[in-house]
């Protein structure tokens, strides 16, 4: 230990090395919290999706969809052509398996 506390060029590579660590360390912990803060982004947007598909199921108008969910309404009209291209999925299984039975 007195050799490398005395040796600069020691000193120098271990204070080096213990700087590299500590960035290290510090890189991984930032991109931990901006992982972190992206997924509950993520799951807010979501969550507001569903509620606004909720909200379109229940037959209420875009004005009170928008203001409670804060969605575009280019998403708005975006979840409107699913729910319909869902119906009309669920309307050709339906028609489908009733036909099979048949």
């Amino acid at each position: 230990m007195k050799r490398m506390s005395s040796d600069p060029a020691m000193r120098d590579a271990a204070f080096e090395h213990n700087r590299r660590m500590m960035d290290m360390a510090q890189l991984r912990y930032e991109g931990k919290r901006e992982g972190l803060a992206e997924g509950i982004e993520q799951g807010i947007e979501k969550q507001r999706l569903e509620t606004a598909k909720e909200m379109l199921r229940n037959h209420c108008n875009d004005q009170l969809i928008q203001l409670c969910t804060k969605i575009s309404l280019q998403q708005l009209e975006q979840l409107k052509k699913e729910i319909v291209s869902g119906f009309n999925q669920i309307e050709d299984d339906s028609e489908q398996s009733h036909l099979a039975s048949d």
